[in-house]
């Protein structure tokens, strides 16, 4: 954990330190998210991401190579679809910051393809997990032996971060490709693999992907 907020903090200090030769551009972006986790039972869920970003020029003995930052807010989770006994739903939304390395190839004046890799930090914010109970519901409670009455069409729901729920803690690996037109405006597609747990003794991790618009300023 250490080593991993002292590279952020080493590489916020590198943008802040050469700012100054006017290399940086700032832009938003936004876009549709298809998340999951990484087992069995869960299946994939729409979310979203939208925020700021940043690119920094790097020397010019690499032209075309560049640094690619974020800061968005990002609804990633799963589903499992129960049918007519139950639906669970994950929702949890993250503070996410990914630290890109990429090159940009310029096919002319208008248009140029890119490419980029490297880490995301993410930090829990808030967010729900959801149950919601079927026609079947209380025909199922009812062969189990338990007691629960008139609960069809209801639901439940409880904080997904917390002692009992989802750590806020991520980290993963990303990897983006996308086009730019007159220099202001992208499209990309991402993929986000988580490396921690999102759970403790879960085995479950997060992967995530991403298809973005953007602009520059």
């Amino acid at each position: 954990m250490k080593k991993v907020l002292l590279f952020f903090a080493l590489v916020a200090i590198s943008v802040v330190s050469i700012n100054a030769q006017d290399n940086l551009k700032w832009g938003v972006m936004a876009g549709m998210n298809v998340s999951k986790y990484t087992i069995t039972g869960f299946d994939s869920r729409i979310g979203f991401h939208a925020g700021v970003k940043a690119e920094l020029g790097l020397s010019q003995e690499a032209s075309g190579a560049y640094m690619d930052f974020a800061a968005l807010l990002t609804l990633k989770g799963a589903k499992i679809d129960g049918g007519a006994i139950a639906s669970l739903k994950f929702n949890p939304y993250y503070l996410e910051i990914p630290v890109h390395i990429g090159y940009k190839y310029a096919v002319n004046d208008d248009f140029a393809l890119f490419g980029s890799v490297g880490p995301y930090i993410a930090v829990g914010l808030f967010g729900k997990a959801k149950l919601n109970m079927g026609s079947a519901f209380d025909d199922l409670a009812e062969m189990e032996g338990i007691e629960i009455e008139g609960m069809e069409g209801k639901s439940l729901s409880e904080d997904i971060f917390g002692d009992d729920g989802l750590k806020r803690f991520d980290f993963g690996l990303g990897l983006k490709a996308g086009v730019e037109f007159s220099k202001k405006y992208q499209v990309a597609i991402s993929y986000d693999f988580g490396l921690v747990e999102v759970a403790k003794d879960s085995g479950m991790k997060n992967r995530n992907l991403m298809l973005s618009l953007g602009y520059m300023f």
